[in-house]
């Protein structure tokens, strides 16, 4: 009975000693923890920017020519006399209409002018315009301001009055008239260049030889010629400086210049003639003055 438990024994003693590295490999798991598994994330693509295509310079467009503005017309000054300008020729007056007295109609006759017309007569004075017949046109005799009417359309008036004005007290009632008359010329004429012309004053000495009436002085012509620039201004019309332009140093009408100390000689008729082609007002100066007076 002994051996056999011996045996046996041995045998458990033997078991005993081989559990214990059973597994010695494999570490026995924490208690409560789960081992956690990544997950296996499969690499992304990677993300190819879009290639630019390669920029191309613009073409360069050609920079635009900058257009000069353009130069506001010219506009005339209705306060100042019609300032010297170059010579016209003889065809600028060929739309051209003269409304004066002898001494108008002495320019017509003797100062060479060539394609104007005429509305004057010996005498003629401001106050007549619209009441003393002096016109003849198609068959038929009108007053100035009829004629304005019925007659032609001008570019170009020139009026020249005063003379025999001289005789009136003061010059109230001389303006009122030349104003209204100047209104009717514009009315009747909107397209004209209206030329306002002064008073030369006379030869004092001649005139008392020549006896013409006392009226007919230089103190008068003074005072009348203190109006027309009212006028111009008033009116908008363009004063041209006649008395300056036929005057000598003294102020009055040289004796050559004169056969009766009123009228002129032919060549003085040339001379004032010459003086209004170098005196003139271009439309667009003399239109956007008016405009902008409105």
């Amino acid at each position: 009975m002994t051996l056999p438990l011996l045996i046996a024994a041995a045998v458990v003693c033997v078991c005993l000693l081989l559990i214990p590295s059973a597994g010695k490999n494999t570490p026995p798991a924490a208690a409560g923890v789960t081992p956690s598994v990544q997950p296996k994330t499969s690499p992304s693509s990677p993300v190819t920017e879009p290639s630019a295509a390669p920029s191309e310079s613009p073409a360069a467009e050609p920079t635009p020519t900058p257009t000069p503005a353009a130069s506001p017309a010219a506009v005339f000054d209705f306060t100042q006399p019609v300032p010297e300008s170059e010579p016209v020729e003889m065809d600028y007056f060929s739309d051209a209409l003269f409304i004066g007295d002898s001494r108008t109609d002495g320019l017509q006759i003797y100062s060479g002018i060539k394609g104007a017309d005429f509305y004057c007569y010996k005498g003629l004075n401001i106050f007549d315009m619209s009441k003393r017949q002096v016109v003849e046109m198609n068959g038929g005799k009108y007053t100035v301001v009829e004629a304005l009417k019925k007659g032609p359309q001008y570019k170009k008036i020139y009026i020249s009055l005063g003379v025999n004005e001289l005789g009136y007290p003061g010059t109230d009632s001389f303006h009122k008239a030349f104003k209204s008359f100047l209104e009717e010329v514009k009315a009747a004429q909107p397209d004209a260049i209206i030329y306002l012309q002064n008073l030369v004053p006379v030869n004092p000495e001649i005139c008392a030889k020549k006896k013409q009436p006392s009226y007919v002085n230089n103190d008068r012509v003074a005072d009348f010629n203190a109006v027309f620039p009212q006028l111009a201004e008033e009116c908008q019309v363009a004063l041209v400086d006649v008395k300056t332009a036929l005057s000598d140093e003294n102020g009055i009408l040289p004796a050559e210049a004169t056969v009766d100390g009123v009228h002129y000689t032919k060549e003085w008729y040339k001379k004032w003639l010459e003086y209004l082609m170098c005196h003139t007002v271009t439309p667009e100066a003399y239109q956007a003055a008016q405009a902008a007076g409105q």
